[in-house]
């Protein structure tokens, strides 16, 4: 098996985030189940429908995976083990740093269909100011110059925000929160 390269996930540093997650892990099975055992047919049969896609959701959430395969020059993305995705840098129709809400993220189109895959590069957000670790995003930026070297706007991007990162700077004031975040500004 090819090696692989995890990409670090950008998780939320809020404690109120992570409390609201509780609240819907424990609350939402406890509607369900009180729906189930207290309502009539119908609405147990929606409580059941809702239980399912509660399930499907959060597996969703925990499964996926996302990693560099620097053997192929690939980005892949996984859920579940079943659903891959793979992106090959030398490949990509399009590839550049873009911002979707409060995220910075790395977009990487393939050339088919269905075949673009989106890394989150920095956030700021309500769930905290981050950035990928500035040893990720040196790897990142090695990875698209070895299978992608005329992306050159790109790993510019990539290695200012590493070594921004690595010195300490705030996340806010980075060069691809700055460049592409309407809030860092």
């Amino acid at each position: 098996m090819a090696e692989r390269i995890p990409v670090p996930r950008l998780l939320s540093r809020s404690a109120t985030m992570w409390l609201s997650v509780a609240v819907a892990a424990v609350g939402v099975p406890a509607i369900v189940v009180w729906a189930f055992l207290t309502q009539p047919v119908g609405n147990r049969v929606a409580a059941v429908v809702i239980g399912v896609i509660f399930v499907g959701f959060v597996v969703f959430l925990v499964t996926r995976r996302t990693w560099l395969d620097p053997d192929r020059g690939l980005l892949v993305r996984e859920v579940a083990g079943v659903w891959r995705r793979s992106v090959a840098w030398s490949d990509a129709s399009e590839l550049r740093v873009g911002s979707s809400g409060g995220q910075a993220m790395l977009e990487v189109r393939g050339a088919g269909r269905r075949t673009s895959a989106y890394l989150p590069l920095v956030a700021v957000d309500l769930g905290g100011d981050r950035s990928l670790p500035p040893e990720f995003l040196h790897t990142l930026a090695d990875q698209v110059e070895r299978w992608a070297p005329h992306r050159s706007a790109v790993i510019k991007q990539l290695r200012a925000q590493a070594d921004h990162v690595a010195a300490g700077g705030t996340v806010r004031e980075s060069p691809v929160a700055r460049a592409h975040l309407a809030r860092s500004r």
